[in-house]
């Protein structure tokens, strides 16, 4: 009996978790900013580690970026592929600070601390970043992520 309860406090604890991290994620501008994020980190991370072809990768990030961070990041697509480049094993946004926002534009900097292994090994950076998120339609696209 002591170790069905042992396992089923086990098992709680990973939902707790989950349920605490999207209550705490929420919603707003700081919630856009960082899906925004993670999808530009998985979708870049995905091609360049093969698990996705250009096509693809070109596609999903049409959806959520435009003008010349679209055009920069395509084309560092193409120009980085089969290299050398760091690959991201682990990121986490630690901090959205909402510079301005309104109804069309979102402007923040959001620090992210990613875990990168390239030719020298892992590593672990911290980066401090300017973001603008516009509005489309329904939904906001990435203008600058630097």
């Amino acid at each position: 009996m002591k170790m069905k309860k042992s396992m089923l406090k086990i098992a709680v604890i990973p939902v707790v978790l989950m349920i605490s991290t999207v209550m705490v994620s929420g919603s707003g501008p700081e919630a856009d900013i960082s899906m925004l994020i993670c999808q530009r980190t998985d979708i870049m991370n995905e091609y360049f580690s093969g698990q996705i072809l250009y096509k693809e990768a070109a596609d999903r990030i049409e959806k959520i970026e435009k003008g010349r961070l679209l055009t920069e990041d395509l084309n560092a697509m193409k120009e980085y592929f089969q290299t050398d480049i760091e690959e991201v094993t682990a990121y986490e946004i630690t901090k959205v600070d909402i510079t301005e926002a309104d109804e069309t534009l979102i402007c923040a900097v959001v620090t992210v601390c990613w875990e990168v292994y390239g030719t020298d090994g892992e590593e672990n950076i911290e980066g401090i970043y300017s973001v603008i998120a516009e509005k489309c339609e329904n939904s906001y696209k990435l203008v600058q992520f630097f």
